[in-house]
């Protein structure tokens, strides 16, 4: 029931993203901010504090990963999963390509994302790209990730 109301949000924003308004200078610095967050995060493997980035009512699709998660605690347990069956030390790389204002407080993001691998020699190794298309939604003052759909490239 919930998909078909998100699936409309996105097919809005993807359609209006052309008509958006750029970011403030502070929620360009805090969206950049929550994707770092999110990053560190994943590096740490700590499902817990990645999931506080999520909404309450979030939703996450990883392209190859299984289904949709909805709700923080269902993403939550999807990166416990991940996480636990992680093999070395990896990192996760996103680099913003665009942010549009979407209203006051939404924003559409287009991230590119390299998910690392840690070498012998100390280097790292590309092992997954993926480009994530993201709703983030302020509320109380605070950015969350509100739709999140990530879809492997390589």
């Amino acid at each position: 029931m919930t998909k078909l109301p998100l699936l409309v949000a996105l097919t809005w924003a993807a359609a209006t993203a052309a008509l958006a308004g750029p970011p403030s200078r502070v929620d360009d610095a805090a969206l950049r901010a929550l994707g770092a967050s999110a990053d560190a995060a994943w590096d740490a493997r700590d499902a817990d504090r990645m999931a506080t980035y999520y909404a309450k009512n979030a939703s996450l699709l990883v392209g190859g990963a299984g289904g949709e998660q909805q709700g923080r605690a269902s993403i939550r347990t999807y990166f416990q999963r991940a996480f636990a069956g992680r093999q070395g030390e990896m990192r996760h790389v996103s680099e913003i390509r665009g942010l549009q204002m979407l209203g006051d407080d939404l924003a559409l993001t287009d991230v590119w994302v390299r998910v690392e691998a840690k070498q012998p020699d100390g280097s790292w190794k590309p092992v997954r790209r993926f480009n994530n298309v993201s709703l983030a939604a302020r509320k109380a003052g605070v950015w969350k990730l509100r739709a999140v759909r990530a879809y492997p490239t390589t």
